[in-house]
């Protein structure tokens, strides 16, 4: 840590007026060994060029290196923290990086990458089907386009799948119904068509579905109603046509379904009773 705080001329890593590094901003240490676990470097003036030093820490499990200036990813950022079996947890959000998402080979223990808030763009194949404990991701305010991904961690644990504000196109594709654990799927202010898969109601966890502003159409499956566990359904500013589903209030805590062409008729127990 003494030479990784000389490489980056972090200021509040001073190794001579605090010479253990669990005592630094943004470093959290295990408690039981001071093995360094966790570093958040948010808004420190990163280069893209210091990365790599970071995975020298062979014990880490959580990197924060969000709202830098950082511009790409090296590839031996992606080869040496691949490498590192406790890293759980990448947060790249706010940064300026640009082009194509990387491959993340290796990264077999990581659940959360975020990427959002940054201006990468291309299409999404296989760059993350080999992040096999992968729980959630978020690529939201970006420029992706191409088809909604779904190869995205070869175990199928995903929970948190967070998509928002790019160009994705096409459909919602029926593969997404594999993710069984999905709790959030946003994919609000895309290019989306088509409708709804009409199994949606096969996520038996879901929890928030936002599809707004998008260009999906056709009726909004029954099948909505079956998931118990949702309490937030938003596909307003799309092209829906039907009727609203009876009983789709039944779970739901918020609901909107504005600017569509849904129907007049208002089925009974949408409203409270007064």
């Amino acid at each position: 840590m003494i030479n990784l705080s000389n490489l980056l001329n972090h200021s509040d890593w001073n190794p001579n007026t605090h010479p253990n590094p669990c005592s630094w901003k943004g470093v959290t240490c295990d408690t039981t060994n001071s093995s360094v676990i966790k570093i958040i470097l948010s808004g420190s003036s990163l280069s893209s060029q210091s990365l790599p030093a970071l995975c020298k820490i062979e014990t880490l499990q959580h990197l924060d290196v969000s709202n830098n200036h950082l511009n790409s990813i090296p590839d031996g950022f992606i080869s040496a923290c691949g490498k590192i079996e406790n890293l759980k947890l990448l947060n790249f959000s706010g940064n300026v990086l640009s082009g194509f998402l990387p491959t993340f080979n290796g990264f077999d223990g990581l659940e959360s990458l975020d990427m959002s808030f940054n201006s990468l763009s291309g299409s999404i194949d296989m760059q993350l089907d080999g992040m096999i404990s992968l729980k959630s991701l978020n690529l939201s305010y970006n420029h992706f386009t191409g088809k909604i991904p779904t190869n995205l961690g070869r175990s199928m644990v995903l929970e948190q799948l967070l998509l928002s504000n790019n160009s994705f196109q096409g459909t919602i594709p029926d593969q997404i119904l594999s993710y069984k654990n999905l709790t959030v799927m946003d994919f609000k202010v895309n290019m989306l068509s088509g409708s709804i898969p009409l199994n949606i109601g096969d996520l038996s966890k879901l929890e928030t579905l936002s599809l707004s502003s998008n260009n999906l159409g056709g009726k909004i499956p029954m099948s909505v109603m079956n998931i118990t566990t949702l309490v937030r359904f938003a596909a307003n500013q799309n092209n829906f046509t039907g009727a609203v589903p009876p009983g789709i209030t039944n779970f739901l805590k918020t609901l909107d379904l504005s600017y569509n062409n849904l129907s007049e008729s208002i089925p009974e127990g949408l409203l409270s009773p007064s």
